[in-house]
């Protein structure tokens, strides 16, 4: 029955679409990438280099994760003019936005997944390490997007990388903006803005801003 389930919920035309567009004609015929139905196309270039075994449906774009959400009304949006560096088992959620400019590259560890309606837009450089799992309605951002000058004209607001490290876990309503580093086992509190590194591991931060600290120390997660 979840099978039968699971062929009504994925669009195939853009499945195969999208597997034949990024992928060598050995991996696209083994259907690596699900795409789901509510998924739109908004940029279909760039490229996906998937570094992992090649497995039926290991990448799924678009599926409902979350009970809470009507499945019917948010769109999930595709916007690629770069590179998307896939090494494992990837779930980006219904309601979800991937927006990858050109010269810029978003790489997804193994394992990785949005629960929905989150943004990822990567302007030059967004890395997440194994095993990071994201909740809802979380924006992650490389860039300002507008260009801020000083008075001799030069630009003071360029885009700066974002690295999150192995098996972090964002929650909800979280934003986490250019430059920031994360490390290893983080969790990121429900609400946060982050505007700073955190070379800690094992623990939960949080905050606004400048005011963004360290909540607890020595913690594990489990997914």
């Amino acid at each position: 029955m979840k099978k039968l389930e699971l062929l009504f919920r994925i669009n195939w035309i853009k499945t195969i679409i999208f597997n034949f567009k990024y992928l060598k004609p050995q991996q696209a015929i083994k259907f690596p990438i699900f795409i789901y139905k509510h998924t739109k196309f908004q940029k279909l270039k760039g490229k996906i280099e998937i570094k992992a075994p090649i497995n039926t449906g290991m990448i799924k774009i678009g599926p409902k994760a979350l009970g809470t959400k009507d499945i019917n009304s948010p769109r999930t949006i595709w916007e690629c003019c770069g590179t998307l560096i896939i090494k494992g088992k990837t779930t980006i959620g219904s309601g979800s936005s991937i927006s990858i400019a050109k010269n810029a590259t978003l790489t997804l560890g193994e394992n990785f997944s949005i629960t929905g309606n989150s943004s990822i837009i990567c302007q030059k450089e967004i890395s997440f390490g194994d095993g990071c799992l994201l909740s809802w309605d979380i924006q992650i951002l490389d860039s300002d997007f507008h260009k801020i000058y000083n008075s001799e004209k030069e630009q003071i607001n360029m885009p700066k990388p974002i690295i999150i490290g192995n098996k972090c876990w964002i929650g909800s309503r979280c934003t986490i903006l250019k430059g920031i580093h994360i490390n290893n086992n983080t969790i990121v509190a429900s609400g946060s803005l982050i505007t700073r590194s955190f070379s800690e591991q094992n623990v939960i931060i949080g905050g606004n801003g400048n005011q963004s600290y360290i909540i607890k120390e020595d913690i594990h997660w489990e997914p």
